[in-house]
């Protein structure tokens, strides 16, 4: 059978069709749209008019996809795209009025299990640490021996940071110190944070999907590779400082990352280092999975046997 996801997220809105056989998912079709709504907050914590119009006309054209390819049983969720604006209600509103759709609004917690469900189907994690940089939000798990030991969400996102403190596209010295403090203040309120030491890290989202193609294009990691060393993080986030080899080379390989590479690579090595992470396999099943696998299968397995 057939099932449809839709992931209102910070940076983009995404639409995966998945066809499911017993435990085996495939996904068919995979769209996105860089919505940018991290990009429509404004300082009062308000998502601005444009970035609920722009949401909006997304999501129509979406439920129109659904419809030509006759997908009967989907599900929509927004994360910190909307977790965490004022207007939340409004914005819900506005999106059920104008294409019908009702997004459930994932809290933190929920999305970093639901991250866990999608990668550990798809590549068990056994021990070690998840994370998931999105454009509003960071997802951490520690897992043990195949069981979540701890889950948090930090609101801090790659998208969010530069909307809110970056003036161009790169930064300067003096917003790179204060985007490192905002990611580290936020850190230090999570007590197990850094406890335990973890060489092996899991990563999901666009920030570690760039860190994969850079590592490639830049240094020399093979095509091939399942694993990208942790230091390779560091290096990188040297090399984007500069002004002309940003512009020039970061620009060519992750054209769309060019506002959120470089807190979302700022993120990463925080959490690098405060982990001790030594090796880091990325996912191409995350939270959008977990919610197909917990929210609709397991449901209807459940009114099945009921």
């Amino acid at each position: 059978m057939q099932y449809g996801v839709i992931d209102i997220g910070s940076n983009s809105i995404r639409l995966s069709i998945y066809e499911c056989k017993g435990s085996e998912i495939t996904q068919l079709i995979n769209k996105r749209e860089m919505a940018g709504l991290a990009g429509y907050v404004k300082k009062d914590g308000m998502l601005a008019e444009a970035g609920i119009r722009k949401a909006c006309a997304i999501l129509s054209g979406y439920k129109e996809v659904f419809s030509g390819f006759g997908i009967e049983e989907y599900g929509v969720f927004a994360t910190a795209s909307l977790r965490g604006a004022g207007n939340r209600d409004k914005a819900l509103e506005a999106i059920r009025r104008e294409t019908g759709l009702s997004p459930e609004v994932l809290t933190g917690e929920e999305e970093a299990r639901l991250d866990y469900i999608g990668v550990n189907h798809a590549m068990p994690m056994g021990t070690g640490l998840l994370c998931d940089i999105g454009g509003g939000s960071t997802e951490l798990v520690v897992s043990k021996e195949g069981a979540i030991e701890h889950l948090c969400s930090l609101p801090v996102g790659s998208l969010g940071l530069h909307a809110k403190y970056v003036d161009g596209l790169l930064m300067s010295d003096k917003e790179r110190h204060q985007v490192r403090g905002v990611i580290r203040k936020a850190m230090d309120k999570v007590d197990w944070v850094g406890r335990d030491t973890l060489p092996q890290m899991c990563g999901v989202g666009g920030t570690l999907r760039a860190l994969y193609k850079l590592s490639c294009e830049l240094l020399g990691l093979p095509a091939d590779a399942r694993e990208v060393p942790a230091k390779n993080v560091k290096k990188l986030c040297k090399m984007i400082r500069d002004k002309e080899f940003f512009y020039q080379t970061v620009y060519r390989i992750v054209p769309e990352r060019i506002f959120s590479i470089q807190p979302g690579l700022m993120i990463l090595r925080e959490v690098v280092d405060a982990f001790g992470c030594q090796q880091i396999a990325i996912s191409q099943s995350g939270v959008r999975e977990g919610y197909l696998i917990d929210r609709m299968l397991q449901t209807k397995k459940g009114c099945e046997e009921g």
